[in-house]
């Protein structure tokens, strides 16, 4: 038995590292470091995996228990990254102008597309249940819409890096991915991938909301 419990605890601990997570247990919610490469596709946790989504690897994850009321809270995202292959300007998780700064991308797999009038190449995050994506998906949002501070089950939000924002993370989340919205002069389906370097350092937390005098 003690065996047992060993290896089911290495396993875990692999499958952590495997994603990029660091996760940090505290009675008032999960403190997290997320490493974010640049190709990470957040469209690949749609139906169909990677190869119907648009290609690149896999967006990194954390799992926490579902729970009314949770806020998901950007202390730091730090890194840069490039749509090009390194050839041109970098920029933070904000995003920047590639390819005239216009992203108008759309929906895949069951996880809606997202679009931003005047930046590219930010960082985006989905929540998901525990069921599978299935389409057509939520509504897409703009990313200067208010309502990317409450998204729903399967809608990509904008983070940028998440300064002076707070999240409503949906009732029924047990999952977070963070990854980028990209496509051809990110217009269109999602792809192109496979040119994009750099990387995204984020450190998050998920609470319970507090209340005044708490």
């Amino acid at each position: 038995m003690k065996v047992r419990r060993l290896f089911c605890s290495i396993a875990v601990s692999l499958l952590l590292l495997a994603a990029g997570a660091c996760r940090k247990e505290s009675k008032n919610g999960s403190d997290f470091d997320l490493k974010i490469d640049a190709k990470s596709n957040i469209f690949a946790i749609g139906s169909g995996g990677l190869e119907a989504n648009g290609g690149g690897k896999a967006a990194p994850s954390v799992t926490f228990e579902p729970r009314a009321g949770l806020l998901l809270t950007f202390s730091n995202v730090s890194g840069r990254v490039s749509c090009c292959g390194g050839g041109e300007e970098f920029n933070d998780a904000d995003g920047g102008t590639f390819a005239g700064g216009v992203t108008d991308i759309e929906s895949s797999g069951g996880i809606s597309g997202i679009t931003h009038p005047n930046k590219t190449m930010f960082l985006v995050g989905v929540f998901l249940d525990d069921s599978a994506p299935k389409a057509p998906g939520p509504a897409r949002l703009n990313a200067n819409d208010p309502r990317n501070t409450a998204p729903q089950l399967y809608q990509t939000f904008f983070i940028g890096t998440g300064k002076g924002k707070q999240f409503e993370v949906p009732a029924r989340a047990t999952r977070l991915f963070l990854g980028f919205a990209d496509a051809s002069s990110f217009t269109g389906a999602p792809g192109a991938y496979d040119d994009n370097v750099g990387e995204l350092t984020a450190k998050f937390s998920i609470s319970p909301t507090v209340k005044p005098g708490k």
